[in-house]
């Protein structure tokens, strides 16, 4: 279906949907990053260069400025890949509800619905360009007095069972409660259902919960200063069904400034990923690591019981949050050695809105 054909239909959605008003939508997204990773002398890392574009053009009808009905579609292109116009085209659609309080979306949407604070133990970077689109459903209540307090839950469905791929479904959930004072409480749950295909029955169950408390406050420069608990319980029910229950402690701290930012997370523990390296798939010789397991940073895998994580760089937003740009140096040390990377991203979030009419409601 062209985008022309696409625009049509939505017209006539509109035009047929008794509201107060519709709305037409037009607006796309646009992100490229480059990411160099120098993790060779490293335990976990691979190193690699990578570097890709995404554009996301997308056009929708909302009606009773509460309601949304959204299609698109993702391209994107991985640099180098000559062989291919384009590397990847997948589609965007869902409905969503928005209130001052309350957000829902049911379909296949973009990560950026997500409001809860997933750290690098969940989803890694790449995890989050790469697997950027939730097929699901999502849930969220904000309080109207205190716009940083919140709770969400959301489920994303991965994989259809077939012989191809494995059933595949997260179910993910996330708090936070803000006091006056800059002080803050929450937590960010995820729930993997890691099931089987026709041909290959293993059921792996990988859950990781990490509440936290922390605090904001200011003294020239802005600072974050938070405390973190990672609690892994997971069983590979093929491998000898029973429940590993690794666990640690994070300390984060963030000083920003003008758009620049120094970043530390210290993680001492347990190896949060202990079935990275046994065989998931005996058919194909494949690990859980290569089947995708674990979508958080390999680093946490590390069994000198401590990772350590530092970012300095550059992040600001332009033009009323439009244009968003990010430069900057990671580097990763392991317990073995350091690992640096050199991360620069560019992003743009474009959206207009079109008046197409007004009707009288005729709903009850």
């Amino acid at each position: 279906m062209t985008l022309k054909k696409i625009a049509l239909l939505l017209l006539c959605l509109a035009g047929a949907t008794t509201t107060y008003a519709q709305e037409l939508i037009a607006g796309t997204d646009f992100v490229t990053r480059f990411d160099n990773r120098e993790y060779a002398a490293n335990e976990f890392g691979e190193p690699q260069t990578l570097f890709s574009a995404r554009l996301t053009p997308c056009i929708g009808v909302e009606w009773q400025e509460k309601n949304r009905l959204i299609v698109g579609v993702e391209l994107l292109q991985n640099f180098g890949e000559k062989n291919r116009f384009l590397s990847d085209v997948r589609p965007i659609f869902y409905y969503r509800f928005e209130t001052k309080n309350v957000r829902a979306a049911a379909g296949i949407f973009d990560r950026k619905e997500l409001a809860g604070d997933y750290s690098t133990a969940f989803f890694s970077d790449s995890t989050t360009f790469y697997h950027n689109r939730l097929s699901g459903f999502l849930g969220r209540y904000v309080s109207t007095s205190r716009p940083k307090t919140y709770v969400e839950l959301a489920l994303d469905w991965e994989g259809m069972y077939s012989q191809a791929s494995r059933e595949k479904f997260r179910i993910l959930s996330a708090g936070r409660y803000s006091t006056d004072k800059g002080f803050y409480f929450g937590y960010a749950l995820s729930v993997f259902h890691f099931a089987g295909r026709e041909g290959n029955k293993n059921v792996t169950d990988n859950l990781l919960l990490e509440p936290y408390a922390g605090w904001e406050f200011s003294a020239f420069f802005d600072f974050d200063v938070r405390t973190n608990f990672l609690f892994a319980p997971q069983r590979g029910r093929s491998v000898d069904n029973a429940w590993r229950t690794p666990c640690g402690g994070r300390l984060d701290i963030a000083i920003r400034k003008w758009g620049v930012k120094i970043e530390n997370n210290l993680y001492l523990g347990e190896n949060l990923q202990p079935l990275r390296n046994y065989v998931s798939d005996p058919g194909a010789g494949l690990t859980y690591a290569q089947e995708g397991l674990y979508a958080g940073e390999s680093f946490y895998a590390t069994n000198k019981h401590v990772y350590n994580r530092t970012w300095v760089g550059y992040e600001r937003t332009f033009f009323k949050g439009t244009l968003g740009v990010e430069a900057g140096m990671v580097f990763h040390c392991d317990g073995t050695a350091m690992g640096t990377q050199q991360v620069v991203q560019l992003s743009v979030d474009l959206e207009r809105l079109f008046n197409i009419g007004t009707k009288k409601n005729n709903l009850r």
